[in-house]
């Protein structure tokens, strides 16, 4: 081969090389910067937020749930919805009443919604709703949070997709499609999303392939994850306006089914303990044993088979959805309240004190049970009047 064929094949090779280098190059760079682009951008954007917590939330991975959700600024504006007509259509509130019970909720709003947060971290850690010990506590004071959860909708709501991402610099809004699941009623919760980001800027950097240097251009990204998050639900009121309305006509059926059987076993149990009263009248204030068997048996015969029997008429009863809260409510009573007399029998038999505390701290149980049941019928009621808007 000649000098002239020898430095032209050469050429030719130096070409292919450098074509196959840019090629390569150019393969490089549209790679690193679809990576680029997912990790600085898709990743970073509204949309990916909504769809990593759904994901989370229905794969139970909640971590992950709760760093897309403000839930301290969410509970916060939630509370004004859900509390704005607590008292409104109350008739039996004089208008002094009515206001300091208002004004009294306004004082407690921070720990109430202390208490909400604390609840809902709980229910997406362990699965369960429990309430926080020092909001039990409240109960002393009128406020039941228990009730005031339930009328919520939280426990009975269940997240199915979100649509319509708007997407406005450093906010954004979107709708979460929801079901109400007792009346299986749909709905669309408007929810805002705030960006808390920490960006950074880098210059542009060099590298080397095949031996040739090149230079990509400064970046600008975020770190730490997307930091998108919920920070409020704009329209919570309309869902309870717009879903309430079933779920008390539900509740008040329901309550007008039990009611005739409620009320017989009112007047029996008002028969009952006038001749408890009876049994325990003694002139020298001491019941000897004979009268503490006497009380033990009327108790564990007659006082514990009425209650049961109640229950009994109750359970036949049947219980749409969105009563069976107060269904539970008074299966709960019941239980407790048979406990608390088996524990008094008891005592009375055997003379332990033990036995008696006992009685008495489930009957402190039973009250609770009985006041919520009762303030439960009685928001009913007030329900049934208030104004249906067109």
């Amino acid at each position: 081969m000649d000098d002239y064929t020898w430095k032209k094949l050469i050429a030719q090779r130096k070409a292919r090389r450098r074509t196959e280098r840019a090629i390569l190059l150019l393969f490089v760079m549209f790679l690193m910067s679809c990576v680029i682009w997912y990790v600085t951008s898709y990743t970073k954007t509204p949309n990916y937020a909504l769809d990593e917590a759904l994901t989370s939330l229905h794969s139970d991975d909640t971590e992950i749930f709760k760093s897309h959700v403000d839930f301290d600024s969410v509970t916060n504006k939630a509370y004004d919805d859900l509390t704005s007509d607590l008292f409104k259509y109350d008739t039996q509130l004089s208008e002094r009443e009515r206001s300091l019970f208002e004004n009294f909720y306004v004082l407690i709003r921070s720990q109430m919604c202390q208490g909400a947060v604390k609840v809902i971290n709980t229910r997406l850690d362990t699965g369960q709703w429990t309430l926080p010990e020092e909001i039990l506590k409240g109960r002393q004071l009128g406020i039941d949070f228990d009730l005031l959860l339930e009328r919520s909708l939280i426990r009975h709501t269940s997240i199915v997709s979100v649509e319509n991402i708007l997407h406005n610099g450093n906010t954004a809004t979107a709708d979460v499609n929801i079901l109400e699941d007792y009346t299986q009623t749909p709905f669309k919760l408007k929810v805002t999303l705030e960006h808390f980001g920490n960006g950074f800027n880098i210059g542009g950097k060099e590298f080397e392939i095949f031996g040739e240097t090149f230079r990509l251009p400064g970046l600008s990204f975020d770190i730490g994850g997307n930091n998108w998050r919920v920070v409020s639900v704009d329209n919570y009121r309309e869902y309870l306006d717009a879903v309430s309305p079933a779920l008390q006509a539900e509740l008040a059926a329901y309550i007008d089914a039990t009611d005739a059987i409620v009320e017989r076993y009112n007047e029996i149990f008002l028969d009952e303990q006038s001749n408890f009263i009876e049994l325990q009248r003694s002139s020298s204030g001491i019941i000897d044993d004979t009268r503490r068997s006497q009380i033990s048996e009327y108790i564990n015969q007659v006082v514990i088979p009425s209650l049961s029997s109640r229950q009994e008429e109750l359970n036949k009863i049947p219980v749409p959805k969105a009563a069976e809260y107060l269904a539970n409510l008074r299966k709960q009573s019941t239980t407790v309240t048979i406990q608390a007399w088996q524990f008094y029998a008891s005592g009375l038999l055997e003379d332990n004190i033990a036995a008696f505390d006992t009685a008495e701290s489930l009957h402190k149980q039973e009250l609770a049970l009985d006041q919520r049941i009762e303030e439960l019928i009685h928001n009913s009621a007030v329900a049934r009047e208030v104004p249906r808007l067109p």
